[in-house]
């Protein structure tokens, strides 16, 4: 009985002397009473600190937030800092000896409340005054360029963006594929790929590989952005008019795309065929407001008509649209709804119900999407709508990243012809297979 006890008791101190090491090897953690009294904790895991903090939300997206100014407290309770950059932390309100810490000197250093971001991560400062613990959490960014790769059709251009510091100059690998100007405007000039280089106040240099490609189908494995360009456009360039009016007389031929209009997710998708004939590579992805439970989208396989419209009236209605393609009957593809033949007159609702069901049967889509199908699905081209299913997951998958640019609260002066081009294609680029001949339009006037 007693070398038993005794067996035990060994046991247990030996347990109770290996815990303390195996904790302070994995986990170190510290509780504070805080300004206002609640217990945050600060975990340490492999002797690397990390930051928590009991009743918040995740720390992903952290923005500046300052403290009210008639409480005691810190003049900041989160703040975002790059690299090499500096802020000023005051305790307001309270009245005693201020004890300046960092829960990580490798992220960020703080004396006498002047913080300095060391490196990328998040840390706590605190601020220990008269037996209270007041804290912010700092969230330090590298400084860099916004974009550090760019896939661009020839011809478009975009403009490089610094974050944290600012740009001395820009170069290029390769003028002759992709130039840059004195101001980081990118101009995409042939095909093939280059590294801009930005050297910056910091002293360090940043890059962005730029690939310029001439036409969508030259892309191997395009991206979602490559696929749904209008996820990227300006909401000037979504609405707007580009002002031309050529007379559309040839298109591509028939069979080259498939359309599927997928009703319960609201998308459009357009395919081309692949190396076995198949229509499975995909060319673009369109969001789309269709038809209303009382007057819905029918379903089924129908072939595009020949009649096309660039800016026109609906008769019964004081709305316009753009590029009309006849589907069926009274159903087309058209643009949002104006009310007139000025862009800057689109109505709000129509834009903002992109993605619904509302209209009285015809498939409303942005005018990029629009004027795609306009120049390019020709007469005869196979069209599939179809009710969808909520079990569709990769339809789903489609649907959820098409979000566009936000309607601005200001609406802004569209003037014809002067709206930006950021699409992947360009008119003069679409193959002149067939012919094009206006027909009529048989159903009578669009359904809307």
């Amino acid at each position: 009985m007693f070398k038993k006890t005794a067996l035990v008791l060994i046991a247990a101190l030996a347990i109770s002397l290996i815990l303390p090491c195996t904790q302070d090897v994995f986990a170190k953690k510290s509780k504070n009473k805080t300004a206002s009294g609640t217990l945050t904790e600060t975990v340490s895991l492999s002797g690397e600190e990390t930051v928590t903090q009991s009743g918040e939300g995740t720390e992903t997206d952290l923005e500046d937030t300052s403290a009210p100014s008639d409480e005691p407290g810190l003049n900041y309770t989160k703040k975002v800092l790059y690299v090499g950059k500096t802020f000023d932390l005051e305790l307001n309100g309270v009245e005693g000896k201020i004890k300046w810490s960092s829960s990580d000197k490798n992220i960020a250093t703080v004396s006498k409340g002047h913080v300095t971001g060391i490196s990328a991560g998040y840390v706590y400062i605190y601020a220990d005054c008269e037996g209270i613990r007041y804290e912010c959490l700092v969230k330090v960014k590298s400084a860099g360029l916004t974009t550090i790769s760019k896939r661009i059709r020839k011809g478009n251009s975009f403009k490089l963006k610094v974050k944290g510091t600012k740009a001395v100059s820009f170069s290029s690998s390769s003028t002759k594929i992709a130039k840059v100007d004195a101001d980081g405007t990118v101009t995409a000039r042939k095909k093939g790929t280059a590294v801009i280089s930005c050297l910056c106040e910091n002293g360090e240099t940043y890059t962005c590989e730029v690939e310029v490609y001439l036409n969508i189908l030259d892309i191997e494995d395009p991206t979602f952005s490559d696929l749904a360009p209008t996820v990227n456009m300006s909401f000037e360039e979504l609405v707007g008019d580009n002002g031309i009016y050529d007379e559309l007389t040839a298109m591509p031929e028939a069979g080259t795309y498939k359309i599927i209009v997928d009703l319960y997710h609201k998308v459009v998708m357009a395919y081309t065929k692949d190396e076995n004939g198949k229509y499975t590579r995909p060319v673009r992805y369109m969001l789309c407001g269709v038809g209303a439970s009382s007057t819905p989208t029918p379903t089924g396989t129908f072939k595009m008509e020949n009649y096309r419209l660039r800016y026109e009236h609906f008769n019964k209605t004081n709305c316009y649209g753009q590029y009309w393609s006849i589907l069926t009957g009274r159903i087309y593809f058209h643009s949002i709804l104006y009310t007139s033949f000025n862009a800057k007159d689109y109505t709000d609702t129509s834009y903002d119900n992109l993605g619904k069901a509302v209209s009285h049967g015809c498939i409303r889509l942005t005018v990029p999407d629009a004027r795609w199908i306009y120049y390019n699905v020709a007469p005869g081209t196979t069209v599939v709508v179809r009710k969808g299913s909520s079990d569709d997951k990769e339809t789903a998958a489609i649907r959820e990243k098409l979000v566009l640019a936000e309607r601005p609260k200001t609406r802004p002066n569209l003037v014809k012809g002067e709206i930006p081009d950021t699409d992947n294609w360009t008119i003069d680029e679409v193959p002149h297979e067939t012919k094009f001949i206006q027909g009529s339009q048989n159903g009578g006037e669009a359904a809307l």
